[in-house]
């Protein structure tokens, strides 16, 4: 079984990164620290599931259920999150009506779904990846991709229009995630997938840190009468 260490820091440095959004979008009220604030307590949680899973070896169904419930929100939050900084309000508030929507369905399923035991007891806990339907695994999957799929697109923009080199780390960090997740989905079973997917969503995380922290607040151009730019940096 693989160490509980790796989901719990993981879960440390979610904690401390949403807490830190968290404290900005009170100041700002701007809606994607808002949205990325979310998505990263969402992290938390569903890290801190994982380490609770690996260090009593077993997963209880109420708590299986919302995290994997987090599993299929959190980075499609984050992606909400990251359009609204590319300026397009329009598309920003259909693709979050989108992600509200799925994560609706994907709350109903993951609520009604009935789950194995057996899946659930010590000797099949791995990443918790093969306890899920068929259908619960389809929705982490659609919103995950398109979560991941704006994270990438706003990091790329950012960086193509700003050259703000912090993206590069949002970019790796969304890459990694994504890796992690696509082991677990397609191999959920055995600790070689549950290692892919704890170190993926742990770089993952501290890479995305790192960006946030490197970035400084594109408030000089703004203070200058300078056009906003079309692919702001995600949410510093």
């Amino acid at each position: 079984m693989v160490s509980w260490l790796l989901p719990a820091t993981t879960a440390a440095i979610a904690v401390v990164f949403a807490t830190v959004v968290l404290i900005r979008w009170k100041r700002s009220q701007k809606r994607h620290l808002l949205l990325w604030t979310l998505g990263l307590y969402g992290i938390f949680g569903a890290a801190a599931a994982q380490a609770f899973a690996e260090g009593t070896g077993t997963w209880p169904e109420g708590l299986y259920r919302f995290y994997y419930f987090l599993v299929g929100t959190m980075v499609a939050t984050l992606g909400a999150g990251t359009v609204y900084l590319m300026r397009q309000q329009k598309v920003a508030g259909l693709f979050l009506w989108a992600v509200i929507g799925l994560s609706v369905v994907h709350a109903i399923i993951c609520a009604v779904t009935p789950l194995s035991q057996t899946d659930l007891s010590a000797a099949n806990v791995d990443s918790g990846a093969k306890v899920a339907s068929l259908s619960m695994r389809v929705l982490v999957g659609i919103l995950n991709s398109i979560g991941t799929g704006a994270l990438i697109a706003g990091a790329v923009l950012s960086y193509v229009s700003t050259k703000r080199r912090h993206n590069l780390f949002i970019f790796a960090g969304s890459l990694v995630f994504a890796a992690g997740g696509t082991i677990a989905g397609l191999f959920p079973s055995g600790d070689a997938s549950a290692l892919a997917l704890y170190a993926g969503n742990l770089i993952g995380i501290a890479l995305l840190f790192a960006g946030f922290l490197t970035g400084r607040p594109a408030t000089t151009q703004a203070a200058a009468g300078a056009p906003a730019n079309a692919a702001a940096s995600p949410p510093i």
